[in-house]
């Protein structure tokens, strides 16, 4: 390490930054997680009654299951959706593919704020343009964002939008860096688009989409803009999300200790369905020998 010191010191910075940041924040929640306290005077030492609280909260549970349910409602779609499109823009045949993958990416330069809020008049009642086209082809009009079932559906839709353009360019990036070599070597042995797509293309983009599922899961188990600037969090707590059952209590009611408790549950459960991810993915998924069978 001393004969590397000017590389050391050179990274040091981020690791600095991220110390005071990342490490302390996290580490410092844990700590307020024992206590009570408003955000002014002084804290008080409550020990776990945060937890056995929190875990005796039914609106707690409620924005857990909502959580739970928007991640799993669009993660699969969203991803399949990525996939489809990076293999569509990535074929040679395809003329003009810098300005489609252009266009698809479009909807991630713009603000996911802006974007809700934009969501918010297309799934209008009364004048949105979706309730319009549906009407037209004889479907009745949806109340997308006054119902306890269709307001689920609408953040997923708009998740889906923004997410699609971003994870498609990901994967992109993964089905360019494949050796071609494997790709002629499945087609002289015979292997049709089909196969060579499950034998070849899936398994060499095992990497790749382990990393898309893992930062989309971290970013769906967090997901507060879409639903607070959509719906806030309802009607009736139906699209309440953890994240922003933990803003209400942190920054509305200032029960800085009870949303501590709230964010060091959110923070083991992202790592804990990580870990399982990394798990599945290290099984046997997209194997040749598997995928053969």
């Amino acid at each position: 390490m001393w004969k590397a010191r000017s590389a050391y010191l050179f990274i040091a910075p981020f690791f600095v930054l991220f110390a005071i940041f990342g490490v302390f924040p996290i580490g410092y929640e844990f700590v307020m997680s024992l206590f009570s306290w408003s955000g002014v005077g002084t804290p008080h030492f409550v020990g776990l009654t945060n937890f056995t609280t929190l875990f005796s909260d039914d609106l707690f549970w409620q924005s857990l299951s909502n959580t739970i349910i928007l991640w799993l409602g669009h993660i699969f779609i969203l991803v399949a959706l990525a996939l489809g499109l990076a293999l569509l823009l990535d074929a040679p045949w395809l003329r003009g593919r810098a300005i489609y993958r252009a266009i698809a990416y479009l909807p991630n330069t713009a603000a996911i704020a802006a974007m809700a809020l934009s969501f918010q008049l297309i799934f209008d009642y009364q004048f949105g343009i979706l309730n319009n086209v549906l009407e037209v082809i004889g479907i009745p009009r949806t109340d997308w964002l006054g119902s306890d079932m269709w307001s689920k559906p609408a953040i997923i839709l708009l998740n889906i939008w923004n997410g699609v353009g971003w994870y498609m360019l990901i994967i992109l990036a993964g089905l360019q860096s494949l050796d071609s070599q494997l790709f002629e070597a499945a087609a002289i042995d015979g292997a049709g688009p089909w196969r060579r797509f499950f034998n070849v293309t899936l398994p060499g983009l095992r990497p790749t989409l382990f990393f898309v599922f893992v930062v989309e899961t971290i970013g769906s188990l967090q997901l507060f803009t879409e639903p607070y600037v959509l719906t806030k969090g309802g009607p009736s707590n139906s699209s309440l999300t953890l994240a922003m059952y933990l803003y209400q209590n942190g920054f509305e009611y200032f029960r800085i200790g009870y949303a501590s408790a709230m964010a060091v549950v959110l923070f083991v459960l992202t790592v804990l369905t990580t870990l399982i991810l990394g798990l599945i993915w290290r099984g046997n998924l997209f194997t040749r020998s598997e995928l053969s069978a």
